[in-house]
């Protein structure tokens, strides 16, 4: 029985990098993976808030609800607790 050849594209498509097939095997590590990315980025922007709040004008404070001394108390809060509303 001969084996049937099934040319290559030829057109721009072709020549991008080929994803690397991943196994179901290793699936749920990489979801675990992705879990701590997520957590990680999040853990970040609220380090990055509360570094940055205290600097934050009270015209700029209002536009987005807070007074000060939200500002403040939320700057303090540490970084692994979400807000008073549980959003990240």
């Amino acid at each position: 029985m001969a084996a049937t050849v099934i040319p290559f594209p030829t057109h721009r498509i072709a020549a991008l990098p080929r994803v690397p097939a991943v196994s179901r095997m290793h699936e749920p590590r990489l979801a675990g993976v992705a879990i701590l990315r997520g957590w990680a980025r999040r853990w970040a922007a609220r380090r990055a808030l509360a570094r940055d709040l205290p600097w934050t004008t009270d015209e700029a404070l209002a536009d987005v609800g807070l007074t000060r001394r939200e500002a403040e108390a939320e700057a303090r809060r540490p970084f692994w607790r979400p807000g008073a509303d549980g959003a990240a």
